[in-house]
């Protein structure tokens, strides 16, 4: 199997989806008839007094970028076309930075999102960010965000346990200001490096929530959390919460899995809860996924043609072997999350309780160009065991949880320029409930030595807030009262699903499916 070698990538504060590989691009390049347009034509609006060597590196960006995407992007790329975008997209630029590198880097972004919301350009700052971020910490709020269709600044979720988490920030909130810059058409680079900064420092973000706007103030912190907690429920039943998949996330599974074995002698289920995972490292979402199969194909990729590319091929002693197993998954859990979902249904190992998965299907190379900064460039797809691909359908669950008053929610699908639906699982939903009639009291004891805190649950994503802690402000600015820790209704009923609750009545039709692989 192919695993090892892969060069950490871990996007804190911008959105991680698996998939992602750093490659070095080739050597020197040259222009071509198409490529020499936009060369004469952008050197209109740069500044004056550039220099031959800003234009030559600024050249070699432009050649070099579409190079790449006639090389590896996932379909044939009308290279003839792309050039017609950049240019067009030359006079539309809104940047006071006039140097060569950035006006062709500004309209490389522009094209590379119209291609799919997931390719983009990276000034070197921002590269060297992502590269800092391999390290897992960084200053700043801690949140996960994308653009969405209107050019605005979407919150994909709050990292656990971070400032952003504690204030309240939610899932589909819009982020309209950061301190006294408006974010409306700003790319997502600049919200990223304006919400970074020294920690202990505030910075005050403007929401949008529905129709409701307010402002949010956070102090920056060290962001350097765990992606993975790890509870026991009702004495008996094995609780794990990934959160993200990164370098770590395997080592901490692990010690956890190590030792709930230790404490839980006799399980009575055991959950996996992947609710808000927006993904990561594809080797780290796939070597989780072995933590609980001892063979079988866990997930492969496949690129330009339907060509495959890499599998990954369970190898690993199986925890809790023989246990059932509920996997949770929510609106908000993408790409890696998905996949390791999928795998562990489709080998037969877990059934999956919650809401219909996010559909983020596709993978990303990063490559590093020599006249700095780089590319993130959409290369393929992954397939589940079965061959079905997750892209633009999401994962869907066995038992749908409905929760009340739970807004709309966008998915892949529904961002502008999204990568077709492919291959679907035509596996329907046995049973939907609503939350609030399958919810049970719970006991939760969190492993670990910092006991048990409100943040660590996975709350409704839309509907509860975290409380926010030392001195951050509520959503509605205001300082927060110290209130009730927040039911997680969808948890409650998973728990009962094992053996006593009302769940517990559809595993007579689920398991027969799950074991004849279907």
């Amino acid at each position: 199997m192919l695993r090892k070698g892969i060069l950490p990538i871990v996007f804190g504060i911008i959105i991680a989806f698996a998939g992602t590989r750093l490659v070095a691009c080739a050597g020197p390049v040259w222009a071509n008839q198409d490529e020499q347009r936009f060369l004469d034509a952008y050197r209109e609006y740069v500044d004056e007094n550039a220099t031959e060597d800003q234009l030559d590196r600024a050249d070699n960006l432009f050649v070099e970028t579409v190079q790449v995407l006639r090389e590896t992007y996932v379909f044939d790329v009308d290279t003839a076309k792309f050039v017609d975008d950049a240019i067009a997209a030359l006079p539309k630029l809104e940047t006071k930075d006039h140097s060569p590198t950035n006006i062709v880097g500004e309209a490389l972004d522009q094209s590379l999102h119209d291609l799919d919301p997931h390719s983009a350009y990276m000034s070197e700052d921002m590269f060297k960010r992502l590269q800092e971020s391999t390290e897992g910490s960084f200053a700043g709020v801690g949140i996960v965000i994308a653009q969405d269709e209107n050019k605005q600044i979407r919150i994909v979720s709050p990292i656990d346990d971070t400032p952003a988490a504690r204030a309240g920030l939610q899932p589909n909130d819009r982020i309209t200001r950061i301190d006294d810059h408006d974010m409306k058409d700003q790319p997502i680079a600049e919200a990223v490096r304006l919400m970074r900064g020294r920690v202990g420092e505030p910075v005050t973000l403007g929401i949008l929530r529905k129709e409701k706007n307010f402002d949010v103030t956070i102090k920056r912190a060290k962001i350097e959390v765990p992606s993975v907690t790890a509870s026991i429920i009702d004495h008996d039943i094995p609780y794990v919460r990934v959160s993200r998949f990164d370098a770590n996330t395997l080592e901490q599974t692990r010690e956890y899995l190590q030792e709930l074995k230790q404490k839980i002698r006799n399980p009575r289920g055991i959950i996996v809860d992947l609710r808000r995972n927006p993904g990561g490292l594809l080797d780290s979402a796939a070597d989780m996924a072995d933590q609980f199969l001892t063979k079988g194909l866990i997930v492969a990729t496949e690129g330009r043609g339907e060509r495959k590319m890499r599998t990954y091929e369970a190898d690993r002693s199986s925890y809790f072997e023989g246990t059932p197993m509920v996997i949770l998954l929510d609106r908000g859990s993408a790409s890696g999350a998905e996949l390791m979902a999928a795998a562990l249904r489709e080998n037969g190992r877990g059934i999956i309780i919650g809401e219909r998965s996010f559909g983020k299907g596709s993978m990303q190379r990063i490559m590093p160009l020599s006249g700095g900064g780089g590319v993130k460039i959409t290369t393929g797809y992954y397939t589940t065991p079965e061959n079905h691909i997750v892209q633009g359908n999401g994962v869907v669950p066995d038992i749908d949880i409905k929760l009340k008053d739970a807004e709309e929610f966008d998915r892949e699908i529904d961002l502008a320029h999204a990568l077709p639906p492919r291959r679907r699982d035509p596996r329907k939903t046995i049973a939907t409930v609503d939350a609030d009639k399958c919810a049970a009291n719970i006991d939760i004891e969190r492993l670990g030595s910092g006991g048990f805190h409100t943040e660590d649950q996975a709350p409704n994503p839309q509907t509860d807030e975290a409380e926010p802690q030392n001195g951050d402000k509520t959503a509605d600015g205001a300082k927060a009262d110290k209130g009730e820790t927040p039911r997680d209704e969808v948890l409650e009923c998973a728990v009962g699903y094992f053996d006593n609750g009302m769940l517990a009545q559809y595993r007579p039709q689920v398991e027969p499916l799950l074991r004849a692989g279907l």
